[in-house]
């Protein structure tokens, strides 16, 4: 990512968020307390450089110092800085020396520095969404290599436009190549294209709940996680069967942008979004410069808004009602996250600083 994006001066985001603290006080401290008890940090989150030059949309747009202090803030310990790979409209497999994947592996160093700088910051991981597509050859594979993925802290791998997106028995082939990747620690959004279809007949649907179990049973046995995605939340019959399976979660907002879920449209929402359209095409002008400015000012300003809360107690409570507890939910806390990771044979200068902040 070449261009460069207006950014908000750490003051005006903290150290204290005061939209975030008015809705912090206009809830039941009871609430605060019941969502802390399972999620303690983010672990899909896209900064600006998600948003890679030639692609002409934006996939984030803030800083990893924005994003750091924009979750302190919000009382969390720390968030996955999970960028996109290759386009997940038209993935393509890259090599290690590619721009992609050089990109990554700056950022990965350039989270251990920011890292180690004095500050009121939320701790970052590296990381990647990478991925899930066939090869050339017909064969189920990631788009990044092995080499980068092992140098990284956290890898979600998920389908995208991916070639018979919905057919059943590609869905799990290329599951199943993720589930046993050594790289993997994440399954993200596992039902994005297929939960929603209402024009499939009932030998569709039984053929597809036919695939999971097996999906579940390789998760669980390599210690692969399920995301339970907020921008794409999975079908109660599958969270239902994962549940059962005893695999692990993640509780994850998938964040391209900050209060995603707002609603409301405003003159400086309007201006916001036309200006990141021509920031991610480079062709900012001096105003779109200040509107951009002033609307991330705005978003960071108010944390994740009401509906954004309300959609994350909606899915604890649903895997509460599952038998399901916070010690299953990887996420709920630094001590949990950094067990799973050493699990899966991650270790890092960041996870190492991570570490160090626990106590």
């Amino acid at each position: 990512m070449i261009r460069e994006v207006p950014t908000v001066p750490l003051e005006e985001i903290g150290p204290e968020l005061t939209h975030a603290q008015k809705e912090r006080r206009a809830r039941p401290e009871s609430l605060t307390r019941y969502i802390a008890k399972w999620w303690r940090g983010d672990t899909h989150t896209h900064s600006e450089k998600s948003t890679r030059e030639g692609w002409d949309y934006p996939e984030g747009v803030y800083s990893l110092r924005e994003i750091s202090r924009y979750y302190h803030t919000l009382g969390l310990e720390f968030a996955a800085i999970t960028e996109h790979a290759s386009s997940p409209g038209n993935p393509s497999r890259q090599d290690v020396e590619s721009a992609i994947c050089q990109s990554l592996l700056q950022e990965a160093e350039e989270i251990s520095e920011l890292n180690k700088e004095r500050g009121e910051k939320a701790t970052l991981l590296s990381g990647v969404e990478t991925n899930i597509l066939f090869d050339g050859d017909g064969n189920p594979a990631l788009d990044i290599p092995d080499d980068v993925l092992k140098k990284l802290d956290l890898v979600i791998a998920s389908r995208h436009a991916v070639a018979l997106e919905k057919d059943p028995p590609a869905i799990k082939e290329t599951l199943l190549m993720a589930a046993n990747h050594p790289d993997v620690s994440v399954i993200g959004h596992p039902d994005r294209y297929t939960r929603k279809d209402k024009e499939k007949d009932s030998a569709y649907w039984g053929e597809y709940w036919a695939i999971w179990p097996d999906i579940l049973e390789a998760m669980k046995k390599n210690k692969v996680a399920f995301e339970i995605n907020f921008n794409s939340p999975p079908s109660r019959k599958l969270v239902e069967m994962a549940a059962k399976s005893g695999v692990k979660f993640f509780l994850s907002f998938d964040a391209h942008d900050f209060n995603q879920f707002k609603k409301e449209k405003s003159p400086l929402t309007e201006s916001g979004e036309s200006a990141k359209r021509h920031w991610a095409k480079g062709q900012m002008s001096g105003p779109d410069e200040e509107a951009l400015r002033n609307y991330k000012q705005d978003r960071l300003s108010e944390g994740p808004g009401f509906r954004a809360l309300m959609k994350l107690t909606r899915q604890i409570r649903k895997l509460e009602s599952l038998g399901v507890t916070p010690e299953r939910v990887v996420n709920s806390s630094k001590e949990n996250l950094l067990e799973f990771l050493k699990q899966r044979g991650r270790s890092t200068k960041n996870l190492e600083y991570l570490r160090s902040q626990q106590g």
